[in-house]
């Protein structure tokens, strides 16, 4: 890398220009990408055996999206605390236990910050603390369909249906819960 400009287009977001080098070549070429703070997806089973989803407008793809809760971290908070957080604004759940899953970067193309993932054991009435979000009970049965039909819009948390579905912990408290394996695994 031969230089890196930072221009900031909001408290969230800064565009990176960087020029660069490629191995085997002599010629500079310019890259773009977005700095943000890192951020948490994560995956909700409520004591119901249901799933706990978000629907949500997306300005960026102009569209309405269901996902798993999540959102970016604040400052210096720890990718736990800000998974917890984003789960009881977005849903209103109380999480009572918290699974770490994964840790990678978000899109190494485009953007510099990480994804943590989590699967989280949630109980309480769901109901949304934010505006535009709307908090959703899905039977388990009906999450592989949703995903196999693009209703579920991220990537990365069909990820976490696969990476919870074979956790130790997480097939420990489903056991633990009356459920001989994760629902949306033997749904």
């Amino acid at each position: 890398m031969l230089r890196r400009q930072t221009t900031v287009i909001s408290p969230w977001v800064r565009l990176e220009t960087i020029e660069a080098v490629m191995p085997g070549s002599a010629q500079t070429e310019i890259y773009h990408g977005l700095e943000q703070p890192d951020y948490v997806n994560v995956l909700c089973l409520h004591k119901s055996g249901e799933l706990v989803l978000v629907r949500q407008y997306r300005p960026i793809i102009d569209r309405w999206t269901v996902e798993f809760p999540g959102g970016l971290r604040d400052g210096d908070e720890s990718p736990d605390a800000a998974a917890r957080r984003e789960v009881e604004e977005e849903t209103g759940l109380s999480v009572e236990e918290l699974v770490f899953l994964c840790e990678g970067y978000a899109d190494v193309g485009r953007l510099n910050n990480k994804l943590f993932g989590f699967f989280a054991y949630v109980d309480g009435v769901p109901r949304s603390t934010e505006i535009g979000i709307e908090a959703l009970l899905v039977p388990s049965a009906r999450i592989r369909s949703m995903a196999a039909q693009g209703e579920i819009a991220l990537a990365t948390n069909i990820s976490l249906l696969y990476l919870a579905g074979h956790h130790p912990r997480v097939r420990a408290l489903c056991a633990e819960h009356g459920m001989p394996d994760p629902p949306w695994i033997s749904a």
